[in-house]
């Protein structure tokens, strides 16, 4: 965006919020009436819940919709049947955040029958290695390799159409349309996303493939290019090269044998030296999700952005994430890794040294002098994102895309424009309200939202949540939970694609859902239990039952059985039973049905001959603690009933990643029943204010039996890093957050009152034996387990105006086995970080180390001056109290002291601290008050605009004073003394209003003359 451009962005922003507070946080019309913005009259729908890990979805023209999930599975649900099955299977590399990515339907997929997908494939022809390393590419090249060691992690994604027909994909009439380049084993940013113009043009969005945490980038931009360091940590190399097309939005124009040709328009045009003419979008980060716009000619993406929580003078600014707009005729670079939102500059960081260099220039064209550049050393201008935030709601022009969630993090996924169609004859249409809007999905922060746009290339005008989760859920579910991608379907509606909470895996709470407008009554929602849902042997007698179904108005529901997915309906009845003859995978639907007539469909697997096995981490347990760098040693076993107790351990998979707020960075992964996962040491090179943690996903596959195919079964993990962020809690009820340059995390918690509380989940004390509070303030802290009521383990005792650590024997009575920590306050308490440690709290001898700043022992300072003296205590085990005198008062830390409230000369600051173990220590610092004529003036000055001297009067006492001084500059000591006695004279009640000013002007007026006296 133009300065022009963001200059009418800001103004219209303002106008609207400004304007129309209710359009931007809307609250519901009254009951029943067709107003857009009454959430009341929207429903949503389940369609399945069988979405593996689901990652993107394409919704046919017959309403059936097509997902992906990172494993290569692609499903076919019917929300006319229930009923989701397999429509192909992809042979992918599944590793880090690589898999099967995106799918989109072509243009003219009603005649042809073409469907893309990006991905990456398992195997690769030349010039790449047929298989690839397992696991993470390594941080620098071995002892003894060169540069030439990393060419074994070459591989690339591709984009490919295969035909479609008849509910299944003919992967053998497949076309490798573009390959894209990556070095495997580095996570992360795949992207991925592909979208058309009226032109038939195909869009791709490809990600930077460079790691969240690369070394020493700590939230900033990560162009590591040390001489022996991993190439991947330099993105540079990709999202800043012109002739590479990782970090780009592709533009190609596909033929009938898959070939691509490059249409007029893209930002290089082709011919040009060092530069893909392919690239229509350059420098950005992971664009997860575009839309390509035919009525707006418009192209829109959402881009996520590094982490960093606070701006750095010496790096560049905070994270921010991305959302823009440009039109299909307007190329364009985004700036990454040079630049951010409102091009807001990164630097020239030397890794080897940590040292600043220069700011790169994205206004003008930054440089690009990466050992691994292989295009041209200057880019074109970056321009300026549409729309940008990130963790600090006060830092950015439209805090509401975070205020929505304030500690949900940053998660941007760009979606759909809504085309009102009056002549489209269904009913569940959304209504011409929106038309033209474009839609938002907010991963990390689980809720949507519609901007008002300028189109095609902004600005934004207008952001309104829709359906906010906190104002509606639909049959007790949030209208959104992770949502991954949104797209209306040719019947108006808005299909909602949710990941769920839980990392690498198929998350219970993930699903594929459809948003109706629907004024008036609800379809109802079928919920189906069933008992047994597995068995070795036939015959299997199900018991089901149909009672958790809900319908919105209450009305009473009529429950249909179909047991074989065959079209016919079995039984009716809440509850039903059936019995499986023979061996096989069943999926029994269920149709609810209201007195409207409107129903709602479920479906679920039940497999006859093969029973999932069961996998059972020995250690460590969930919620355990670790340090980062260290190796997290892992026991597993298995049972399945066909298997036998044997497990089979190279069946045993596992993997681990790098969770941030609310989503992870898959890192490693490999098989065997006892392991040791690396931690990475470098974790926080995500941002020193980054919530990380680790994430271990351990599945077993069987060898399947009685004909039926192989089943899975899993566990999901959490490793907790020993130091938590008080900011960082799960559960945080009462308190406020604020930023504090001194505090671990650069923020601490406040306002944790009685009542308040923070809660930790999962958590498993084994192996901690204490714990080191760093808090502040006065007050007891208490530690509970299970429930923020339960009776304290644990309780800590703060006494101290600074933050300080105190070491928290846990002894007999820790809670055993993994639940939720909750910490409480008596109040008054401020809660920095806690620290769980393995160690015992050793016997205390040490005294406490106290340091003071602010004064200097042995100096002498004027009258006219104000001191801020500064004390800190610290000891290992703890401190307890802290306090500091002057001249035996008791003083604070921190708090100004203004000298001509002193009498002249020494004066003695003590600072005493007082450890947990009563261990002492303290610090002295003497010095000295002086005056002299400029304190005078000063002081003269001071008192004037304080009200404590006339105005006239400051000006004879000034004259006055200022006549001693240049006798006494002269040498002339009698006539000098007798100025400073006429001075003196005039310090009357009606020329000083105030005594004890009077007194100090009297005072140093007696000492100016002594000085002058004794030259």
């Amino acid at each position: 965006m133009r300065p022009l451009k963001l200059f009418l962005a800001l103004v219209l922003a303002f106008g609207a919020l400004v304007a129309a507070p209710a359009a931007a946080f809307a609250h519901p019309g009254p009951e029943g009436d067709e107003d857009p913005l009454n959430w009341a009259n929207y429903e949503k729908i389940t369609l399945t819940k069988d979405t593996g890990e689901p990652i993107d979805m394409a919704v046919l023209p017959d309403g059936k919709v097509l997902t992906t999930a990172r494993d290569g599975v692609v499903r076919l649900t019917d929300p006319a049947t229930g009923v989701t099955s397999q429509a192909g299977k992809f042979d992918v590399y599944n590793n880090s955040e690589d898999g099967l990515q995106t799918v989109t339907l072509d243009p003219d997929f009603a005649e042809n029958g073409w469907v893309y997908f990006y991905y990456a494939p398992r195997q690769m022809d030349a010039p790449y290695p047929a298989t690839t390393p397992t696991g993470s590419s390594p941080n620098t090249v071995p002892a003894g390799q060169d540069a030439s060691y990393w060419d074994q992690w070459k591989g690339y994604n591709q984009l490919s159409r295969v035909k479609y027909a008849d509910g299944a994909l003919d992967l053998a009439s497949e076309q490798v349309i573009i390959k894209v380049e990556t070095q495997r084993g580095q996570c992360c940013h795949v992207a991925g996303d592909v979208d058309f113009d009226g032109d038939g043009n195909v869009y791709l969005a490809t990600g930077d493939n460079t790691p969240a945490s690369a070394p020493g980038a700590d939230g900033f931009a990560p162009n590591n290019d040390r001489p022996g360091y991993n190439p991947g940590f330099d993105s540079r190399r990709g999202a800043g090269n012109t002739n590479d097309l990782r970090g780009k939005i592709l533009r190609i124009k596909v033929a009938a044998d898959g070939s691509y040709t490059i249409p007029e328009g893209n930002l290089y045009p082709e011919g040009t030296a060092k530069t893909r003419p392919e690239i229509f979008v350059q420098g950005v980060r992971n664009p997860f999700r575009i839309d390509v716009d035919a009525d707006t000619n418009s192209v829109s993406w959402g881009d996520y952005g590094p982490d960093a929580g606070v701006a750095n003078a010496q790096r560049g600014p905070m994270g921010y994430v991305e959302w823009n707009t440009t039109g299909i005729d307007q190329p364009m670079n985004s700036g990454w890794p040079y630049c951010t939102a409102d091009s807001r500059n990164y630097n020239e960081w030397n890794f080897e040294t940590a040292t600043p260099g220069a700011f790169f220039d994205c206004a003008a064209g930054a440089e690009n002098n990466s050992r691994w550049n292989t295009g041209l050393a200057t880019l074109p201008p970056a321009t300026d994102a549409d729309l940008y935030y990130g963790d600090d709601a006060d830092d950015q022009p439209w805090p509401e895309l975070t205020d929505f969630d304030p500690q949900g993090g940053q998660g941007p996924m760009g979606g759909p424009v809504y085309h009102y169609d009056a002549d489209n004859a269904s009913t569940t249409k959304f209504p011409e309200y929106w038309d033209d809007k474009a839609f938002f999905a907010e991963f990390s922060q689980d809720y949507l939202a519609a901007f008002t746009v300028g189109w095609p290339d902004g600005p934004v005008s207008k952001i309104e949540q829709f359906l906010p989760n906190a104002d509606l859920t639909t049959n007790g579910q949030p209208i959104t939970d992770s949502p991954i991608d949104i797209e209306f379907g040719p019947d108006g509606s808005l299909y909602v694609l949710d990941y769920g909470d839980g990392f690498f895996r198929a998350n219970p709470d993930a699903g594929l859902y459809r948003i109706d407008w629907a004024p008036g009554n609800k379809s109802p929602q079928a919920h189906i239990t069933a008992d047994p849902i597995s068995s070795s042997t036939a015959p299997l007698t199900v018991e089901f039952s149909g009672a958790e179904s809900v319908d919105p108005e209450g009305e009473d529901l009529t429950y249909e059985w179909d047991f074989n997915a065959d079209g016919t309906f079995d039984a009716t009845g809440v509850t039903a039973s059936h019995t499986y003859q023979e061996l096989g995978k069943y999926t029994p639907r269920l149709r609810v049905t209201d007195p409207e007539g409107k129903y709602g469909l479920t479906s679920t697997n039940i497999s006859v001959g093969n029973v999932a096995p069961i996998v059972t981490v020995t250690t460590p347990a969930d919620g355990s603690f670790f340090t980062w760098g260290d190796g997290v040693p892992f026991t597993v076993t298995t049972s399945d009933p066909e298997d036998g107790a044997a497990t089979v351990c190279s069946r045993v998979s596992w993997t681990f990643g790098l969770g941030h707020d609310r989503h992870a960075h898959p890192l490693s992964q490999g098989t065997g029943c006892t392991f040791t996962i690396p931690t990475p040491a470098d974790a926080q090179e995500h941002g020193v204010t980054e919530n990380i943690f680790g994430v271990v996903v351990i599945r077993y596959t069987d060898a399947g039996a009685n004909g039926v195919p192989a089943a899975t079964g899993e566990v999901s993990m959490i490793l907790n890093p020993r130091v938590q962020q008080a900011e960082w809690a799960d559960e945080q009820q009462g308190v406020e957050i604020v930023d504090d340059a001194g505090a671990g995390g650069l923020r601490k918690v406040t306002s944790f009152d009685v009542g308040d509380h923070l809660g930790w989940d999962p958590v498993n004390l084994a192996g901690v034996n204490s714990i080191a509070v760093a808090s502040s303030g006065s007050g007891t802290l208490s530690f509970r387990w299970g429930a923020p009521d339960a009776t304290p383990f644990a309780k800590v005792t703060v006494k101290s105006e600074q933050i300080t650590e105190k070491v928290l024997g846990l002894g007999s009575g820790k809670p055993e086995g993994t639940g939720k920590l909750y910490v409480t306050s008596s109040g008054g308490v401020v809660l920095d970080q806690l620290t769980f440690s393995p160690q015992e709290g050793p016997a205390d001898s040490t005294p406490p180390e106290v340091t003071v700043t602010g004064v200097e022992t042995g100096s002498s300072v004027g009258d006219s001056k104000t001191l801020t003296p500064v004390w800190k205590a610290t000891d290992d085990g703890g401190i307890d109290t802290v306090t500091g005198t002057l001249d035996g008062a008791a003083v604070t830390s921190g708090g100004a002291i203004e000298l001509w409230t002193l009498p002249l000369g020494k004066h003695t600051l003590s600072v005493k601290a007082t450890d947990q173990a009563g261990n002492t220590a303290t610090k002295t610092v003497e010095f000295t008050t002086v005056t002299s004529f400029a304190d005078v003036k000063a002081l003269i000055t001071a008192f004037r605009k304080d009200g404590k001297v006339t105005k006239a009067g400051a000006v004879l006492l000034q004259a006055e004073l200022e006549a001693s001084r240049q006798l006494a500059v002269g040498k002339k000591t009698v006539k000098a003394v007798a100025a400073l006695k006429i001075f003196d004279a005039s310090l009357t009640r009606t020329v000083v209003k105030d005594a004890d000013a009077r007194q100090v002007l009297k005072r140093d007026a007696a000492d100016l003359i002594k000085q002058v006296q004794k030259k």
